[in-house]
């Protein structure tokens, strides 16, 4: 038979339903700038005298000489 005290099973099962459904709400929620996307996907034409590598320029070099520091 039944216990008496059985309404516990129901609270935790009424638990499980609301976070499984709060779970759900915010991870099917979608990002309004995404939305507003075509779509078809925009391509840009790749510039062939860009090859990845990354540009390091040269360091400026001083045109004033440097003063030694004084000397004690």
């Amino acid at each position: 038979m039944a216990e008496p005290n059985s309404n516990r099973m129901y609270i935790i099962i009424g638990a499980i339903v609301v976070v499984v459904a709060l779970l759900f709400f915010f991870m099917s929620g979608s990002d309004p700038a995404t939305d507003t996307a075509p779509d078809a996907a925009v391509t840009t034409p790749a510039d062939p005298a860009v090859d990845g590598a990354v540009d390091v320029e040269p360091a400026d070099t001083a045109t004033t000489p440097a003063t030694p520091a004084p000397a004690n």
